[in-house]
Parts: C-alpha cells; sequence; structure tokens
C-alpha cells in the first residue's frame, strides 16, 4: 500500500474534492483506493444506519474509489448544532457515527481531542491490506491552537502504518497571499516531515503561464520541490464535497419556501439509507429523518421505508401513537409511501409468525405478511403512475399482500404485477422496489405531484437516473484533475 496525505493551511482549500477526484482517477486505473477522513466538522451528516453517520463529503470520496462509506473511514465528526452565526458555537462530537455529547470547540480539543486521536489512529491501522492507494484528507486544529503543529499532529497518525507516506501541500489560491500561506505551512513542518512532502499544488488558480513559471521557480528555490500542477477552477459543474445535491443550488425552485418538505420515519430496523440519496440529491427538497417519538406534523409527504424487523417496528409505531397520527395526516389530505415492509405496515393487519394477525398502520384495506431476508433481484420494467412507460429498474422486494383485487380501489403501479399500488387519490403508496428513487424521471414526476398539490412549478423531468448523475460528476471531476495534475506523479517519492 502507498499512502497519499493532503495538507492545507487553510479551511476549505478543496482537500475533500482533491481526494474525491483523485480516487475516482486511480480507482479506473486499475488501482484499489480507500480514501480516510480522521476527523470533520461538518453540518450535516450521510447516515450509513439507524444510528450512525459520516461526513457527506467522506461519502463522496468512498464513492468515488466505487466502495461503501463505513464509519471506520471517517471515525470523528463535529456536527454543528448551533444557529448560524453564534460566536461560541457548539458541536455534537460523533465517535464513530455515533453521538456521545455537546461541547463547544475549544472544550472538545481541550478534553476529548486526545482521546479521539488514538481511536483516529486506531482506525487507520485497522485497514484492510487489500488496498493499493489509502488518500489520508488531514485535518488542522491550528486554527484554535495556533502553538500547535496540526501537520505535525497528523504525520505522527500516518506513521506506523508501515507503508510509504507521500505528503501534498494544497494552496487555496481563492484569497491573496497563496505563498504566504505555503511558507507560513512549511516553516511550522519539523525537518522529519518536510522529507515526506512529495510536492505542491495550487488550487483556483487564476494566473498566466508566467506567473506560474514565477511561482514555480520560487517553490523549488525555497522548498526544493516542484509545482505538482496548477488547478483551474471547475467550470459548468455544481459540485459541493459537503452536499448531495446534484443540481445548481442557485435556483428560485430551491429557495426554502418553494422546496417540498418530506419525512421518513426513523425506524429502528430502517434499511437500506441508500435508498434514499436520490431523494437527498434533489436540492429542491428538504428531506428529514424523523423518530417516532416526535410528533409527526404535516409534511407535503411520509415515506415509511423498508425494515429488516417489521413486527418489532410496528409495536414501536404503536407505542408512540403513530397509526393515529398518520390517519389524521392522510385524512388531511397527505400523501404516504411505504417501501417493501414499510408497504406492509401500510396494511390493515399483518400476519405474526404464530399465524395470528395483529392490527397494522391502518392506511390500507389489505393483509399483508412481512418478510425479513427474502433473496433481492434486479428488475427492470415500466411505470402506469404518476406517468405511463417510464423505464424503471432496482430490485424487487416480495409483495406481501394478501388479499389485493382490483375491486378494492388500487391500482398496479408498474406493468410488472405486485411490484407497487396506489390508491385512487393517489396519496397511499405501496411499493415493493427497492431504488425506486434512483429512477431520475419517475422520481421527478412524483415529486411533481407533490409540488403541484402545494401550487408549486414543476421540475424538469428529462434527466439520468441519481446513480448515473452521481458517476458522471465523479468522472467529471476526475477529467478536470487529470487536465492539471497528472495522479502517477503523486505516487512518486519525494526528492
Amino acid at each position: 500500500m502507498r499512502a497519499i496525505a493532503i495538507f492545507s493551511p487553510s479551511r476549505r482549500s478543496g482537500k475533500s474534492w482533491l481526494i474525491t477526484a483523485l480516487a475516482r482517477s486511480l480507482t479506473r486505473q486499475g488501482l484499489r483506493v480507500v480514501p480516510f477522513q480522521s476527523q470533520t466538522e461538518i453540518t450535516k451528516g450521510y447516515r450509513v444506519s439507524a444510528d450512525a453517520e459520516v461526513s457527506q463529503s467522506a461519502a463522496w470520496q468512498a464513492w468515488a474509489a466505487k466502495i461503501q462509506p463505513t464509519t471506520h473511514l471517517n471515525p470523528v465528526l463535529l456536527k454543528a448544532c448551533s444557529p448560524p452565526g453564534e460566536s461560541k458555537p457548539k458541536f455534537q462530537l460523533l465517535i464513530q457515527g455515533r453521538g456521545i455529547g455537546t461541547v463547544k470547540r475549544t472544550a472538545y480539543y481541550d478534553s476529548y481531542y486526545d482521546i479521539a486521536r488514538p481511536l483516529i489512529r486506531e482506525c487507520l491501522m485497522a485497514l484492510p491490506p487489500k488496498y493499493d492507494v489509502l488518500l489520508f484528507d488531514s485535518y488542522r486544529d491550528s486554527l484554535y491552537h495556533p502553538l500547535t503543529s496540526d501537520t505535525d499532529q497528523n504525520f505522527e497518525i500516518l506513521k506506523g502504518l508501515e507503508t510509504p507516506v507521500t505528503g501534498i501541500i494544497l494552496i487555496d489560491c481563492t484569497h491573496e497571499g497563496a505563498i504566504n500561506q505555503l511558507w507560513g505551512l512549511w516553516q511550522r513542518l519539523s525537518p522529519e516531515n518536510r522529507q515526506l512532502i512529495r510536492g505542491v499544488i495550487f488550487n483556483q488558480w487564476q494566473g498566466d503561464r508566467p506567473q506560474e513559471t514565477q511561482t514555480s521557480q520560487w517553490v523549488k528555490t525555497h522548498l526544493k520541490r516542484p509545482v505538482l500542477g496548477y488547478i483551474r477552477p471547475l467550470q459548468n459543474l455544481a459540485f459541493d464535497p459537503e452536499s448531495l445535491c446534484t443540481t445548481v443550488a442557485h435556483n428560485p425552485v430551491n429557495l426554502p419556501q418553494n422546496k417540498l418538505r418530506l419525512q421518513v420515519i426513523q425506524l429502528p430496523h430502517l434499511c437500506p439509507y441508500a435508498d434514499f440519496d436520490a431523494l437527498m440529491g434533489e436540492a429542491s427538497v428538504q428531506l428529514e429523518f424523523i423518530d417516532p417519538t416526535e410528533t409527526l406534523g404535516y409534511p407535503d409527504a411520509v415515506i415509511v421505508p423498508h425494515t429488516s424487523q417489521a413486527i418489532a417496528d410496528l409495536d414501536y409505531l404503536h407505542k408512540y401513537g403513530y397509526p393515529q397520527q398518520l390517519q389524521q395526516y392522510v385524512n388531511a389530505g397527505g400523501t404516504v409511501l411505504g417501501i417493501g415492509n414499510g408497504a406492509n405496515l401500510l396494511s390493515k393487519k399483518i400476519a405474526l409468525p404464530s399465524g395470528d394477525f395483529q392490527p397494522a398502520l391502518g392506511l390500507t384495506p389489505f393483509d399483508s405478511q412481512p418478510h425479513t431476508k427474502a433473496a433481492l433481484f434486479p428488475t427492470e420494467t415500466f411505470s402506469r403512475f404518476p406517468f405511463p412507460n417510464l423505464p424503471l429498474s432496482g430490485m424487487t422486494l416480495p409483495c406481501d399482500i394478501l388479499n389485493y383485487a382490483p375491486s378494492s380501489g388500487y391500482t398496479q403501479l408498474f406493468e410488472t404485477p405486485n411490484l407497487g399500488l396506489v390508491n385512487q387519490s393517489q396519496n397511499i403508496w405501496a411499493v415493493y422496489l427497492q431504488g425506486l428513487f434512483n429512477n431520475g424521471p419517475w422520481c421527478r414526476f412524483w415529486l411533481n405531484a407533490l409540488r403541484q398539490k402545494r401550487g408549486l412549478s414543476s421540475l424538469p423531468t428529462g434527466i439520468a437516473n441519481f446513480n448515473e448523475r452521481q458517476e458522471a460528476i465523479l468522472e467529471a471531476l476526475a477529467n478536470h484533475l487529470e487536465q492539471y495534475v497528472d495522479p502517477t506523479i503523486l505516487l512518486e517519492d519525494a526528492a
């Protein structure tokens, strides 16, 4: 394994997007890449399980490397929980994705940092040896503790990997003083760690060729290192590593008052969270995960997700009065969509292992039987609602409606029988297709039906599927990087 560590003297310098682009570039060269984001400050996380999350930038980096995001790849998070602009903001401290308390930034570095650092090192050392390249997204605390050398601390964590480490300094040229940033960081590095620096990359560079020549000469003279690339600003690509949005955010349809508010019921055994990536990637959607201990309220739609333990989660919903809350919501004109076992929970009664039946949520007139570890199979079909003949793909979840009949007033959603049902009012949806929202046109037609109820303008429907759009962004990032930097040079040792 070879490790590449990206360092920068400033926050928001582009480390996260650079590692995302680099991960995809090296992966498509046939290398097995694992990105590691040791510690991150975030405002919004990406859920990887019912009780754990990582930063959205860590998720992007994992997808770029074509692996699944896990908390081992992003062991420490400081998640902002104070209103924007507060002078002394507070953070929820998450260790391997799970919250352990609320701290101020300085209190974290004073009281918890020495505990978190060994955990970071432990997760780093536990990475499987099957990978060819480790991409280390460094963190910094010198903004808050100016007398300590955060960069040396990062190198300290990297020690013990028993693999060559190549350090790259990334300089943000958005603001004046790029050379001052570089020189200040270089002075802080210990002589030992300077030996690991392969070279410098200037990000957001907008200078001309003579400026490049002059800058490269300065770096070579003072640092005895080469400039490895001058990366120009991204053009015609809306990419924010802290967001799953894949559309341009500066659009009137994405203003808060024009967004749809969708709530996913946070069932204890919800799975998989990736089902909702496409909705999280819609800039016109505010997606919330709501625990049944909270009052439901009146969002534009409620989603009852697939669960691996339908009966246990049904008991949880009954405990907090959710059958009554959902019935009131539907009676007021609300829309409910159930997926897999979530669709089964919408039924009138649900079968128990004993053969008896238990009252379910009572939103559909059917009885149902939950499934646990049924095999999933890829399927392709066409829609009937909300727009006919749209091609759809996904994984089938077994449909366990026991007494469906056309006279029930429910219509088949898809050309494939029993893959989905919708009532005449089109506000109760039962779906047995995992990955439904990944189907871009269908998802947009469904969202537009909700927007029409609110009197909002429609979204364009001629779009690619979410995974295809995500892949296109990752490929575009890698292509952009390769215009200005040769990724293979980053694998070489410092001179």
